[in-house]
């Protein structure tokens, strides 16, 4: 590592400057931008910064900035390797060559360790009331896509701002866990809980595991719904045929041809959600038992309030198959009124598929109406687990 030549502190003294330093300190917000422009990891400009805040006040006087900038450059010029675990002599300062020896004897003192991958603690996945409120502020502030999904970029991003202390590998590991079939963007839930294990990661040095528990399945795996009614999502299948009569009769009695029309919808709702009765029952007198349970109730709570608050309007839908089959009928009164239409409407087709479009909404009201009797049993469970 090269010595400090006195064009590079002129250099750094033009950066310093213009950061308009107040009381001849910058603050780590003004600092921050320089820092993501080296595209250096979270980690390691936190390493840089704790090695330059010599006093720990968490600013920089100019001579302190000096060793920031120098550690950022001669990393990204590939000069070193890594951070070092003290400063250079040749970088220190005269005036923190003190507090220098002071916290390096005080590092000596209490031996200082690092933690074992088997001491670390383990996430707890737990989501308490308080954190879910904490994640949703949070989330509301990223960029949502128009499917409601999230990208690995866009939450990345709204976090760098929050959690210091995690890496791009800790990102990269979390994101696997919580996104197993390398989607290009995840549902809201995952998202949570994407965000709830780098907060802990961030806080407290927690484990990334490799694998989630069992009773989250169904909330990382679970697909986007799909509210079209043709989609295949919903096993929905409709065949339905205009058959051409095989031939014409030509008596006077027999003018019209004959039209044949099946419909045959088939409605197969295979739903993977927990249901109540699913649910394990914990012991009254075992306070882990009683969480584990609680925490069962909360992940359900919110798929099933998501699932709510997705349903489609059904008396949109309503108006606008009225306004299909006016247009129907406007458009058969025309051909009635030109007296030589090309192909003459079937009012009867579109009465049926009119028919058939309002089943597929009394079923989806149906649906709806059982999501939110779940929904007031869940809530009266959590209530009573909560008295």
């Amino acid at each position: 590592m090269p010595k400090l030549e006195q064009f590079e502190i002129k250099k750094y003294w033009q950066i310093f400057t213009g950061l308009k330093p107040v009381d001849n300190k910058v603050d780590h917000d003004q600092v921050l931008p320089m820092l993501y422009n080296s595209k250096l990891d979270s980690s390691i400009l936190n390493q840089i910064w704790f090695l330059a805040d010599i006093d720990d006040d968490d600013n920089l006087d100019f001579e302190e900035f000096v060793i920031c900038m120098r550690l950022i450059f001669d990393l990204v010029n590939k000069n070193i390797s890594s951070v070092p675990d003290e400063l250079p002599d040749w970088l220190v300062p005269g005036s923190k060559a003190k507090l220098v020896k002071e916290r390096k004897k005080l590092k000596q003192e209490e031996n200082i360790e690092l933690p074992k991958a088997n001491d670390l603690p383990q996430i707890d996945w737990y989501i308490s009331p308080e954190d879910k409120t904490f994640y949703d502020n949070l989330i509301s502030s990223i960029q949502m896509n128009t499917d409601g999904t999230y990208t690995l970029q866009s939450i990345s991003d709204a976090l760098k701002n929050k959690f210091f202390n995690i890496g791009t590998s800790d990102i990269n590991k979390a994101w696997t866990l919580v996104n197993p079939s390398s989607s290009a963007s995840i549902n809201k839930d995952p998202a949570l809980y994407f965000i709830h294990i780098l907060r802990q990661r961030n806080d407290v040095g927690a484990l990334i595991p490799s694998e989630y528990p069992t009773n989250l399945e169904s909330v990382i795996n679970k697909k986007q719904i799909d509210y079209n009614i043709s989609s295949s999502q919903n096993d929905l299948t409709r065949s339905s045929a205009i058959k051409t009569p095989a031939r014409v009769q030509t008596s006077a009695s027999s003018n019209n041809t004959t039209l044949q029309r099946t419909n045959d919808i088939t409605i197969n709702n295979n739903r993977e959600a927990i249901t109540l009765n699913e649910i394990p029952r914990g012991n009254p007198n075992d306070i882990n038992s009683l969480e584990k349970e609680l925490q069962l109730l909360d992940i359900e709570l919110m798929r099933v309030k998501e699932e709510v608050s997705k349903q489609t309007n059904t008396t949109q839908i309503k108006a606008q198959l009225q306004e299909l089959l006016n247009y129907k009928e406007l458009q058969y009164q025309r051909n009635l009124n030109n007296k030589t239409p090309k192909t003459p409407t079937n009012l009867n087709s579109v009465r049926d598929d009119l028919s058939n479009l309002e089943s597929q909404v009394d079923i989806l009201e149906s649906y709806l109406s059982d999501k939110k009797s779940e929904l007031d049993q869940l809530n009266q469970q959590i209530q009573s687990h909560n008295q």
